[in-house]
């Protein structure tokens, strides 16, 4: 494989010299200055504010014998300040990697938590950034297995955080042609059903 797909610290020679926190909630936004050696070889300083937001996790079930995925439906807050006509997001179970969690344990913990499933088989897809310029989150992707006999409980969320979930069961041939078509907003979703759709082309046409 090509080093160009290799993390290299070299390139860059990045550091955060100074960061100063300016709220402290269900995220943290601080203030950051950060320098690094740019493409002429000289040393370059910038300010940027930071949302610090943990690791994460996002799995996509899959009943392989049924043809079907498991998905959750639920309000997202960006949605509605963006106006959206429906703030209701389809998208995969995901959720925060607890502290002392390593992501597959929050992975299990988190499907049991929405979709009321324990999975089994659990595949790393990846783990990337969404909009790594100020937002800290790294997001690790999974598929995972599960069958009807591996149901442990309702799901739907933890009222204490007001979670509010619909948990749905999806054709894969349905999926995998709202992908197609776009009508999916959710950029983990599309990632985890087209590296499916990659991988296993046979569940879908």
């Amino acid at each position: 494989m090509s080093d160009r797909f290799l993390p290299r610290r070299d390139r860059a020679n990045a550091a955060l010299d100074k960061c100063e926190l300016q709220y402290d909630g269900f995220i943290k936004l601080s203030t950051c200055e950060l320098s690094f050696t740019n493409r002429a070889g000289n040393r370059a300083t910038l300010t940027r504010e930071i949302h610090d937001h943990g690791e994460a996790i996002c799995v996509l079930p899959v009943d392989r014998n049924r043809g079907v995925a498991m998905l959750v439906r639920q309000l997202r807050a960006g949605a509605v300040y963006n106006g959206e006509a429906d703030p209701m997001i389809l998208e995969v179970a995901a959720g925060l990697v607890d502290p002392g969690e390593d992501p597959e344990e929050a992975t299990l913990r988190e499907a049991e938590e929405e979709l009321g499933f324990r999975l089994r088989e659990l595949q790393k897809v990846a783990a990337f950034y969404v909009s790594p310029g100020t937002l800290t989150e790294r997001i690790y992707a999974y598929l995972a297995s599960y069958t009807l006999d591996d149901r442990v409980g309702e799901g739907g969320g933890l009222e204490d955080e007001g979670e509010d979930i619909i948990v749905e069961e999806i054709a894969l041939d349905e999926l995998g042609e709202a992908v197609l078509q776009g009508n999916l907003r959710d950029a983990k979703t599309i990632l985890l059903i087209q590296h499916l759709m990659l991988s296993e082309p046979e569940l879908f046409f």
